[in-house]
């Protein structure tokens, strides 16, 4: 009887294992859902792409490695692997409020609409976008002021130029710690002196990320009515939405420091190429 007893113990521990995997691998699947629908996992997987084309966090690394570089950025800024961190965060900060508010906005006509234009977006050469922003922005300037104001608050309600800046600035930091630790750069400096080396280039970072986030956002919403742009800007500026986006930048740049990191470390087994 006891015999009895111990196997069937042994069963429901075993049922209740299998539910467990199973009830995380849903929760998994909900949450790949939510990138996809929300258009967050084009966010992730691009940073492959501004990895590989530099110079950016990397400095003068893709010149001195060129082809050599590219490959090993395409290898450690793997999509999957990025895609799959982003989730592992999400489980454990991502309250399922949250995940179903971003669904339901994202997973409606306008926010479709507007994840295929930010999804193009951000898929677009930087040249291209960045131009062509330019050329819309003074125009827009001049006849509907009100559209700018309109894309000024959607930026500043999902982070805003302080927060990438302070963002940019740990993952550089990162980056030069752990390029410094496996030899990379013949440069022996302590964290705090780095952080003032950075510092310096605090103004040039926090304008240059206020234009070009003005010039991608007047590009990415270009083919959005002025009653669409401002219907964006109050569902962004709503305290879940917030909530999300803050939880979902701090993701993104972690995913991005951890990658950066692992490229600082691999760089050390390039060499230099040498022009013909």
């Amino acid at each position: 009887m006891q015999a009895i007893r111990n196997v069937a113990a042994a069963a429901v521990v075993m049922m209740a294992a299998l539910w467990a995997v199973a009830a995380q691998a849903a929760e998994r699947e909900t949450l790949r859902h939510f990138l996809e629908v929300t258009g967050f996992d084009v966010a992730i997987t691009s940073m492959q792409q501004g990895a590989m084309a530099g110079p950016g966090i990397a400095g003068d690394a893709p010149d001195a490695f060129g082809r050599q570089y590219t490959a090993l950025a395409e290898r450690v800024f793997d999509p999957d692997l990025m895609l799959e961190r982003a989730i592992d965060m999400m489980e454990a900060v991502m309250p399922d409020e949250l995940v179903q508010h971003g669904v339901d906005f994202y997973g409606s006509p306008l926010g479709q609409r507007l994840v295929v234009a930010e999804n193009e977006s951000h898929m677009t050469d930087d040249d291209t976008r960045y131009a062509e922003g330019q050329v819309l922005l003074e125009t827009l300037t001049e006849t509907a002021p009100g559209r700018i104001e309109d894309l000024g608050a959607m930026m500043d309600a999902i982070g805003g130029v302080d927060a990438s800046v302070r963002a940019v600035v740990e993952v550089q930091l990162r980056y030069l710690l752990a390029a410094m630790a496996a030899g990379t750069l013949d440069i022996d400096y302590s964290e705090a002196e780095l952080r003032a080396l950075i510092a310096e280039q605090i103004p040039d970072i926090r304008q240059n990320i206020a234009v070009y986030s003005m010039l991608g956002a007047v590009y990415a919403y270009r083919d959005f009515s002025d009653e669409d742009v401002h219907a964006y800007r109050e569902a962004l500026e709503e305290a879940d939405m917030r909530q999300v986006y803050e939880l979902l930048n701090a993701i993104q740049f972690e995913v991005m420091a951890e990658r950066y990191e692992v490229l600082a470390g691999e760089l050390s087994g390039l060499t230099p190429e040498q022009e013909i």
